[in-house]
């Protein structure tokens, strides 16, 4: 089945495709004119819903479907295609809020995302590039320092990476609570702002733990040099700290 029913009353019922069923509270308000037949609700996409469908058709192996009406109004019982038929044409608009609705319910959260908020994951992005520069900043002095006074690689690597963590995280989290997420409707007193650092410290564990494993390990098993090893660990990181820190410790930013 290829749409939903938003409102049955009646005089008429109204129809939308199924991807579009943010639209029925908006539809649901609508006046049928009670001397048509039928009305096709039609809107102008936004490039992002736009490019929502397409994603969405390219999952489903199917063409994106751009000209189909995104709904229908009919009079009383009428079964009218939603794909073909003849009706007149009434245009509502599309606000931010359901656009990004629409876009949530056409693709998985993290693809969705740069979509719904393209300026904030751009934000975001920015400020883990930063940290990572930080982190290798603080992970290299430190292990230069341990190396200098003789501590095996076992020991300095570990501690060197973590110093780099730790430095990258509250560096990551000032930004991101000034910047990133500064219009988000969160609470800023210092209980929850405290709380959001436990949070997002619990939401870098995965990135920690990429980080501790792959400085440790590959310049043993790889002979690989650390700053590299640490690279590859904040890569590798940076994905899964990006999902959790984004949709978990700022999850009342409207995401």
């Amino acid at each position: 089945m290829n749409h939903v029913s938003c409102a049955e009353r009646n005089e008429h019922k109204i129809l939308v495709r199924r991807e579009f069923d943010p639209l029925c509270r908006k539809l649901a308000g609508i006046e049928h004119p009670v001397r048509l037949n039928c009305v096709e609700i039609i809107a102008r996409l936004p490039l992002r819903v736009k490019l929502a469908i397409l994603l969405n058709s390219l999952k489903r192996l199917e063409r994106p479907r751009f000209k189909i009406p995104i709904g229908i109004i009919t009079s009383g019982n009428d079964d009218i295609n939603l794909g073909g038929h003849d009706c007149e044409k009434l245009e509502v608009a599309l606000n931010p809020e359901t656009a990004s609705e629409i876009i949530k319910s056409l693709l998985p959260i993290m693809i969705a995302l740069p979509l719904i908020e393209p300026l904030r994951v751009l934000k975001f992005i920015i400020v883990g590039a930063a940290g990572s520069i930080v982190n290798l900043t603080v992970a290299q002095l430190i292990f230069h320092q341990l190396t200098g006074i003789g501590v095996a690689d076992l020991v300095k690597n570990p501690i060197s990476s973590f110093a780099g963590f730790e430095s990258s995280v509250l560096f990551n989290f000032i930004l991101h609570e000034k910047w990133t997420f500064a219009d988000a409707s969160i609470d800023r007193n210092f209980k929850n702002v405290i709380a959001r650092l436990v949070k997002y410290h619990g939401a870098s564990i995965a990135s920690f733990s990429s980080q501790i494993l792959l400085a440790t390990t590959l310049p043993i098993l790889l002979s690989m040099v650390f700053w590299l090893a640490q690279l590859t660990g904040i890569i590798v990181g940076f994905a899964l700290n990006f999902i959790l820190g984004y949709v978990y410790t700022w999850s009342r930013s409207g995401l």
